[in-house]
This record gives structure tokens, sequence and C-alpha cells, in this order.
């Protein structure tokens, strides 16, 4: 059996939570958040052979007659990434063997009491079914995930949503669309999966898990320009953390966020290190300067003073900002690419 990415979201603490098995964790409790994706049966001393990683190892304890046999048993569990040890009591003892409790404690390796009326074939059984599911759930998000980008991309009308976003519940009059990367839990409204990206057709804007863009609301034939803000928005939100909105695009430093870092670095190598470079060697405040000066607007009056400088020495500072980047602080276009700097500088 492969290591499916979706079944590993199973830990060894959900799987004791799953009623159908009455399972007692008897030690190992540090291992409780393993990933756990099937199980297998044994009663060989080492079945590291047969172990392919995330199990949980389950036995009725017919080998371990003694502790040299119990940490022989563990050790080849652990050292083949298994997740835990499930031991059927009513079979040889009534109880998991004490020096095994030990061991296991001491590795950090779940162990689990069995009760002797849940047979080993109930565990691949449910194993094999919640595979079967996971799938059948993944191949529909990723169905809806191209139907979407389909939308997105004018090759097919927004009214073909309209079914599944009336099977979801959602107001037609204030959908809105939400990117982030594919989530480990589920979220109220349409999901679709396309690759690494999620893309959730919510009537709730808070509705997302981080990094996430947020695309503007409005009645179904608007989706797809929600959709296309979205992915802008996480394209930015993965570069800066956090929640994006559509509203926060039209933005100086949202554009700068979307730029890469080989797009900036040119403004970095001539523009902000060369001044910075030179505060350095001379003691001067010409980054601090020229940040202020953008941070007034331009303005010489405001920045003179909110630097407790004469007009005059702002200038020639000014002036020397010019000279080390061929850059002139008081043209608009020059201005643009010297703010750029100061913010990719940062």
């Amino acid at each position: 059996m492969t290591s499916d990415p979706a079944v590993l979201r199973l830990t060894v603490r959900q799987l004791l939570e799953v009623p159908r098995f009455r399972l007692r964790l008897v030690a190992g409790e540090g291992g409780l958040d393993r990933p756990i994706r099937w199980a297998h049966s044994t009663e060989l001393l080492d079945p590291g052979p047969y172990l392919r990683g995330n199990e949980i190892v389950l036995t009725v304890g017919a080998s371990l007659r003694d502790p040299e046999t119990c940490t022989s048993f563990a050790d080849s569990v652990r050292a083949s990434r298994a997740s835990a040890i499930g031991y059927g009591i009513g079979d040889v003892t009534d109880e998991a063997p004490e020096a095994l409790c030990r061991v296991c404690d001491r590795l950090g390796l779940p162990l689990m009491e069995v009760p002797p009326e849940v047979p080993f074939l109930s565990f691949t059984e449910w194993f094999a079914e919640r595979l079967a599911s996971t799938r059948d759930e993944r191949h529909e998000r990723e169905e809806t995930g191209r139907l979407l980008r389909m939308v997105r991309e004018g090759l097919a009308s927004a009214e073909v949503l309209r079914p599944r976003i009336d099977e979801s519940g959602l107001d037609h009059a204030s959908l809105l669309a939400i990117a982030m990367d594919v989530p480990e839990v589920d979220f109220p409204g349409l999901l679709g999966v396309d690759d690494d990206t999620a893309i959730l057709i919510s009537n709730d804007a808070h509705a997302w898990a981080e990094p996430a863009g947020i695309g503007s609301p409005g009645p179904l034939e608007h989706l797809p320009l929600s959709m296309t803000e979205c992915l802008s928005a996480l394209d930015v939100a993965r570069r800066t953390g956090g929640v994006v909105h559509a509203s926060d695009l039209a933005t100086f430093p949202a554009l700068l966020g979307r730029l890469t870092q080989e797009q900036l670095a040119p403004f970095v190598d001539q523009i902000a290190r060369p001044l910075s470079e030179y505060d350095v060697a001379h003691g001067t405040r010409l980054t601090e300067t020229l940040r202020t000066f953008l941070d007034m607007g331009g303005a010489v009056g405001a920045t003179s003073r909110a630097l407790f400088l004469h007009p005059n020495t702002l200038r020639h500072r000014l002036a020397r900002i010019e000279r080390l980047t061929g850059h002139n602080p008081l043209q608009f276009e020059d201005r643009v690419a010297l703010a750029i700097a100061v913010w990719a500088g940062r």
C-alpha cells in the first residue's frame, strides 16, 4: 500500500478516538501526533522487512515472552518508521507486557491495547474504506478545480457552477473566491483543487487558512474576476504571509510584493546599497533622508521640518543622492525607483 498524503493526515491520536476500535493507550504518549496510514499484523520479532512506514503494527504478543524480546520487537517497529503498536489482549496475555510498555515509553512509540472482540482484520478494512473515500473526495475536488479554472480562463460560463453552488447552499448574490494552499480541513462552500492551490467559493471572507488571497464579492457572473483576484492576492500572501484581499492589490506595497527577488535586485544593487555604503563610510544619513523625503510625498519643506534641517541642506543631500544613484528625488519617475529601492532595502 502506497503512502498517500491525504491518508497521512490521520494521526495516532485520531485513531485512538475511532469508536469501533475501543483502543486504550498504555504507553508512548509522546508519539500521538505521528501520521498513520495502514495496519499490519505480525507475530515476528523483526517485522521491519514487511513495513513501509506509518503503520500500526498489530500483535497478540505470541513471541514477546521476556523483556529482551519485547525490546527487540519495539526497536524493530520504531526503526522501520511505523507509528504505533496495537497489542491484542485476551489471546496470550490479559494486558500488554510491562516490559513492552517500558520500552515503548522510552522510544516514544504509542502502545495501545486492542480488545479481544476487535479483530485485526477490521483495521485493514477500515483503512481501505477510508482510503477509497479519501480518493473519491480528492477526485471530486480536482474535478471542481478544473471546472473553476475553465471558468476563470473564459473557457466556460460561470453558469456551469450554478448546480454545485446550489448544492453547497451558497447565496448567489455575494459569492467570493478564496485561494489558499490545499487545506487539511473542510471549509463551508465549494472547494476545488488545482495542483498545490485550492480555490474555495464561499460567502464568508473569513473561511480560510493562511496564507490566503481573498477575491471581491459579487453575483455569479462576477466569479471569474474574483478568482483572478484571489490568485493574485495569494501570490502576494505567499511572499509576505497572512491574508491579502483584492482591495489590497491596488496599492504600492502590494505591487512591490508581487516582484521577485531577482526583479528587485537591481534597485538594491544600484540604489539602496550605494547609499547605505556611503552612509557607513562617511557617517552621513542619506538613506534616512531619502526615506523621510519619500514619506513626506517629496515635499522639501515638510521633510526639512521633520529632519530639523535647513531646506538648502536638504537640497544638498538630495543632490548627493542623485550623484550616487543616478536618480533625481525631485523627479516623479526617479522618485518611484528610489521608493522601490528603499522598500526592497528594508
